[in-house]
C-alpha cells in the first residue's frame, strides 16, 4: 500500500535528491555532485521558503516524489519536480502526489499551480489536462553548438 506524508527527514531528502539526479543528471555530471545540488536546493527551499516536499512510500521505501513552492506575491503554487520510479508507474501515483499537493496549495491561498512538462512526456501532458490543467505557453529551445 502506498502512503503519502510530508518528507522533511535528512536521510529521506538525500535518498529524493538522488533519485531526482538520477533522473536529470548529465552524463559528464557526477552523480554525486548533482544529487548534493539537489539536496542543497530542497532543503533551503524547506528551511527558507513556504515549500513542501511530499513522498510516496511502501514500507518506508519512497518510490516517488513532489517538491513544490508557493509564492505569496503571486499566490501561486509551482511544481518543481515530480518524479516516480519507473517500476511503479501508471499506478496512479502521480496522480496522487499531483492531488496531495492541490490540497496544500489551497490551505496556503493559492489561487493557481503551475507545472512544467517536457514536451515528449505525453503521459504527463495527459494526466494534466486529465487534472484541468491547461496549456499555458510554449518554451522552444534552438542549440547553437
Amino acid at each position: 500500500m502506498v502512503v503519502i506524508k510530508n518528507i522533511e527527514d535528512d536521510a529521506m531528502i538525500y535518498n529524493i535528491s538522488e533519485m531526482a539526479a538520477s533522473s536529470f543528471k548529465e552524463e559528464n555530471q557526477s552523480l554525486k555532485l548533482a544529487t548534493s545540488l539537489e539536496y542543497e536546493a530542497i532543503k533551503r527551499s524547506l528551511e527558507y521558503e513556504k515549500s513542501v516536499l511530499k513522498g510516496a512510500l511502501i514500507q518506508d521505501e519512497c518510490i516517488g516524489f513532489i517538491w513544490a513552492k508557493y509564492n505569496v506575491h503571486d499566490r501561486e503554487v509551482k511544481i518543481y519536480n515530480l518524479l516516480v520510479d519507473k517500476s511503479q508507474r501508471n499506478n496512479g501515483i502521480a496522480t496522487a502526489l499531483k492531488r496531495e499537493i492541490e490540497k496544500w496549495a489551497k490551505d496556503m491561498g493559492a489561487y493557481t499551480i503551475v507545472s512544467t512538462v517536457h514536451a515528449h512526456n505525453k503521459t504527463m501532458i495527459h494526466l494534466n489536462e486529465s487534472m484541468d490543467y491547461e496549456f499555458e505557453k510554449v518554451i522552444m529551445r534552438k542549440k547553437l553548438f
